[in-house]
């Protein structure tokens, strides 16, 4: 069992709102996150870039150094802040945190937990870790196969009896998978799903074409929708203006995860996510043809 009045909170309240960004005319925009009914920013910024074993590209960095960076995102409308229990950036994400105040951002985490122990164990750690007495988004993280959710059940029903107590506000599923994220369409548990994603098929088990028509199955049953891997952790980053500017304008896609280890990536893609935002606002430019 976790106990709420157990868990240190950060300063500010928990609004359920995340601010916008100070001119819409900069902001990447926002979005209603599929069923989860909580605002996201349409771009969020990943800790997590080869990340693995409690280490990741930007757990490497200082905590002030990547605060330093995550409230760079904050200013510039990027409020939605991912981490999860094997980055090692917990402790930079708290730091920022502190800082700007919990109602101003969205945070997202993950777990590797298969039972209901393990679970309960992670949401404590990630609660006290990142100093806060709520999480948005609590991901059941890296299931990949249609067969591994049945064997995480217990992590998964922890997460739900934690959301019940206002310890989490959404549950998401996070896979690398084609066959995962087909079979999970319409399971009302799940409030957000979060996979793979972009025009090259980078990191990609299956075609454009079978990705598109999962996330566009998901987005119609009612699940938000998240995607990953837009650069390729580095990989596509030649073309890295192209592949994110591609997903932020497809319509079955909510939100857009980028992980950013610098100032300069941090201003580059949050001025390609406002030039997309007005874009679409204005109504002048339509996604291409597939």
């Amino acid at each position: 069992m976790i106990e709420p009045q157990q868990v240190p909170a950060s300063g500010g309240t928990e609004s359920g709102q995340v601010r916008e960004a100070r001119s819409t005319e900069v902001g990447p925009g926002t979005v209603v996150l599929g069923r989860s009914g909580l605002v996201f920013p349409r771009l969020g910024i990943g800790t997590g870039t080869s990340g693995f074993a409690c280490q990741s590209r930007q757990s490497g960095q200082r905590p002030e150094e990547l605060s330093r960076i995550l409230l760079a995102a904050h200013e510039l409308g990027v409020s939605w802040w991912d981490t999860s229990d094997d980055y090692g950036t917990h402790p930079h994400l708290a730091m920022a945190l502190g800082v700007v105040g919990r109602e101003s951002v969205r945070v997202s985490t993950k777990t590797h937990a298969r039972t209901a122990d393990q679970a309960g164990r992670s949401i404590a750690l990630a609660l006290q870790e990142l100093r806060v007495s709520c999480i948005d988004l609590f991901f059941l993280h890296d299931l990949d196969s249609p067969e591994e959710l049945e064997g995480r059940r217990g992590a998964l029903e922890t997460l739900l009896k934690a959301k019940a107590q206002g310890l989490v506000r959404a549950i998401g599923l996070s896979t690398h998978n084609i066959d995962t994220l087909e079979a999970l369409v319409g399971r009302p548990e799940i409030d957000v799903v979060m996979t793979n994603f972009n025009r090259f098929e980078d990191h990609m088990d299956a075609s454009l074409k079978d990705y598109t028509r999962a996330l566009e199955a998901h987005h119609a049953a009612g699940a938000g929708v998240a995607v990953m891997k837009a650069v390729g952790e580095g990989r596509l980053a030649h073309v890295a203006e192209e592949s994110i500017r591609w997903n932020l304008e497809r319509p079955f896609i909510h939100c857009v995860l980028v992980g950013m280890e610098s100032l300069a990536e941090v201003h580059a893609n949050a001025r390609l996510a406002a030039s997309v935002n007005r874009a679409r606002t204005a109504g002048d430019r339509q996604p291409d043809p597939e």
